[in-house]
Order: structure tokens, then sequence, then C-alpha cells
């Protein structure tokens, strides 16, 4: 399922912050040539040209096989079997039994990582989502509420909020202005209008895969008056 998926892999809206997690664990990894890779990067998955038929056609890895020979299974007469969100979680779950079980844990080892040691704490700012990846430079932020939609946002290179030629150090400076009073930019803008992901997510996303522990700003402004 690719990192593209709301024209070819349609999900319920409120589902569509957790498919944008899920697609980066590792039951929606493999390993593709570059050239088949970029043939079917976005694509769906059945029909022609889908991925399942380049996978089936020209992968020769033993790790898709099992993949392909999955979804040849039927779940009645009618129905094909889909590469879906509860397929990868299921995938994840038992990758990861298979690669516990060649890599054991050594006796007495202690993990590096342990539940019980606090987190490093850090300010997470736009700029730190640029660099790790999770923001694209020139990419434009979407007012959460319909009557500021046409107050379209963009994405600095350095991490700054610029709003009608005026550019802002915070994401929640660039919302104030906007909404003409203090608001929490992180939950006021969205990455991507479809699954309605705001930028707040796409930081709790980063801070959970980085390991570390980072406050919001403010609390969310969503007492407000217009949606509907």
């Amino acid at each position: 399922m690719p990192r593209k998926w709301h024209t070819h892999w349609p999900v319920q809206a409120e589902r569509g912050e957790d498919r944008d997690r899920i697609i980066h664990t590792l039951g929606n990894l493999t390993l593709l040539t570059g050239k088949l890779n970029s043939k079917v990067s976005n694509g769906a998955w059945w029909g022609a040209g889908g991925k399942r038929e380049a996978l089936e056609t020209h992968d020769v890895l033993f790790l898709n096989r099992e993949l392909v020979k999955e979804t040849n299974r039927e779940f009645s007469k009618d129905a094909r079997k889909e590469w879906t969100d509860d397929a990868i979680r299921i995938r994840t779950r038992e990758l990861a039994r298979v690669v516990a079980q060649i890599w054991p844990v050594p006796p007495n080892h202690r993990p590096e990582f342990s539940r019980d040691r606090p987190r490093p704490h850090k300010k997470v700012d736009l700029s730190d989502l640029i660099a790790g990846g999770a923001l694209e430079p020139g990419m434009s932020l979407f007012p959460r509420r319909k009557k500021f939609s046409h107050q379209v946002a963009t994405l600095l290179p350095d991490g700054q909020v610029e709003v009608d030629n005026t550019a802002f150090l915070r994401p929640s400076d660039a919302a104030s202005a906007i909404a003409g009073k203090r608001t929490n930019g992180w939950w006021f803008f969205l990455v991507d209008q479809l699954s309605e992901r705001s930028l707040r997510s796409v930081r709790r996303d980063y801070v959970n895969a980085m390991s570390i522990t980072a406050d919001e700003e403010e609390p969310d402004d969503d007492g407000d008056d217009d949606e509907g």
C-alpha cells in the first residue's frame, strides 16, 4: 500500500490517520527491483498493471511469494482478497515472529530502549519534521476550518509558515493570524484535506518514531463555531 494511497485505496475519513501510520510498518514493506518499484509505486492492488500482477509476473523473491499466494485465496466464491489495513497488521505480526526466531534475544541481554527508562525530552519544531523527512518544504498547509479554506499557507524550507506573503516562526502564530485569535497551529493546519491529517498527527508520529518526549504547545482550539 503506497504512501499516496488516496487515489486507489479508499478508506473511511476517520481511519485515514491510522492508515498513514500502518503503511510504514513491517507488514507493508517488501523488496522490489528499482524498475518494478517505480512502475507500480502508487498503483492499485488488483487490475492490469496493478501491484499484485507485477509481483506475480516479474518478482523472483521468496519474500513476496507467500504474499501473492495468500491473496489467491478467496473469502467467498465472488470475492477476491484485497490488500487491506488488517492484512498489513497480520503480516506485521507474522514477519516479526519470524525475525524473533532468526535473531532471538541473547541471554541476560538488557535492551537499550526500555519502557521503564524515561525518553529524552526535546522541543520538536517544523524544521525538525522537515529534516526528518516527515514534511516537505514548499508544501501547502490547509486550514481545518472551512471559513478559512481560502487562506492556504506554505511551509518554508526553514520551518516558517507563510501566510499572505508574511512568514511566521511557529504554526500557531500563522494560525492565529488567520483565525484572528489565539489558535493551536499544530491542530489548525492539515497536510492532507482528504484524510484530515494534521501537523499535530505528523509531529506525534515523528516523536513516537524517534522515541522522544515532546509537549504540545497549546490545547486544541476545537470549541469554535462554523463546521457544517
